[in-house]
């Protein structure tokens, strides 16, 4: 009897235990899957490799996100396929086998129909949006040129879709060249009858077949264009001009736009280097303009600021990236972008056959009218 009672006591002991032992786990395990899903473990743990796109995360629209809100969603079957894909990375991250720059876009991302469109819904977008880019010139006086242009935002339904946003709000397919998806050789829209649309590359016309096509041929989707929606790289240029805009960095400062420009393009060799050239353009003002460098000394210590953290957001020599190493889609200023298609591919059925598509400026947007100035 006693014996018995003492292995009861034994497999309660073990039971016990071994509960433990399992909530232990469970608890670990969550804590730790929790971890790998912060944007700290993303941008901070792989400091080297990420620190030029965590860099450029914190300083977008996009920072209060976190990073699994727009790279997995929230999905467990999505969350499993991002775990098995980052062990990979892991490696090449502890045994330094990673690509210097890392390179896009990234293949296999969850389509932004499942993470974009949880904030942003394409169908309720609608009407015009007016922007207003302010340039500095690099003179004495940073003189300011104002470009105002009116974008045809569009969207809506399918039926009634117009302008930039009908992409989305359509069904269109098309077919990339090369790992960039700044070749496209075929693009094809559905109709509301089943008909398919075609355009085709003329150049590339002897390359694709009806096969290729088929097993090569994407959704287009909002990362198309918005490809680096958080992850934009701007040039010193746009920064000081946004910078001047926004009142951080004083337009009287006579040169400062010149002077700025010089200290971060090119980009330094290290970030050290780099704020010392920062820090040079405070003799050039006690040398050349005595009376500014007294009388706007606070002025000139805020623009030296600024200008040291626009060449963090620029100087990234370790991963070798800088404000052209990444095309951006949005626009056709820095890499092909709408050109890709448009004014490139010719309509191959229907009634525009043998025509390109619309290339025109006031496709997408036009100036703002002088009676509304």
């Amino acid at each position: 009897m006693e014996q018995n009672k003492r292995h009861r006591k034994k497999l309660f002991f073990l039971v016990f235990a071994g509960a433990l032992g399992v909530a232990a786990t469970v608890i670990g395990g969550f804590q730790l899957m929790q971890f790998t899903e912060s944007t700290d473990f993303c941008g901070r743990l792989c400091h080297q490799v990420m620190y030029p796109e965590y860099a450029a995360y914190q300083a977008s629209p996009h920072s209060r996100v976190d990073c699994v809100g727009c790279h997995v969603g929230y999905s467990a079957g999505w969350m499993v396929k991002s775990k098995i894909s980052g062990i990979p990375q892991m490696f090449a991250t502890v045994f330094k086998t990673y690509d210097r720059p890392i390179p896009g876009p990234v293949n296999n991302l969850r389509p932004a129909r499942d993470t974009c469109e949880n904030c942003h819904r394409p169908e309720k977008f609608s009407g015009d949006l007016v922007r207003v880019i302010r340039h500095y010139q690099s003179d004495e006086n940073n003189t300011e040129e104002v470009i105002t242009r009116v974008l045809k935002v569009g969207g809506g339904h399918t039926a009634a879709a117009r302008d930039i946003h009908w992409h989305i709000a359509a069904t269109v397919w098309y077919l990339p060249l090369d790992k960039e998806r700044l070749q496209i050789g075929w693009v094809g829209v559905e109709g509301d009858n089943g008909k398919m649309m075609q355009f085709i590359d003329p150049d590339k016309a002897t390359e694709i077949n009806p096969e290729l096509i088929e097993n090569e041929k994407r959704l287009m989707d909002c990362i198309d264009c918005h490809n680096r929606a958080t992850h934009v790289f701007y040039s010193p240029n746009e920064l000081i001009d946004s910078a001047i805009a926004e009142g951080r960095i004083d337009r009287s400062l006579p040169f400062i736009k010149k002077e700025g420009l010089a200290a971060l393009d090119p980009p330094s060799s290290s970030l050290d280097e780099g704020a010392k050239k920062v820090e040079s353009i405070e003799e050039f003002y006690r040398t050349s303009y005595p009376q500014v460098y007294e009388e706007k000394r606070a002025s000139l210590d805020a623009a030296i600021v600024q200008l040291k953290e626009i060449a963090r957001l620029t100087t990234f020599p370790y991963m070798k990236v800088d404000w052209n190493t990444y095309s951006n889609n949005l626009g056709h200023l820095q890499s092909p972008g709408c050109f890709r298609c448009h004014g490139k591919l010719v309509a191959t059925t229907g009634d525009k056959e043998g025509t390109p598509i619309d290339a025109g400026c006031n496709s997408c947007h036009y100036p703002l009218p002088s009676t509304i100035e």
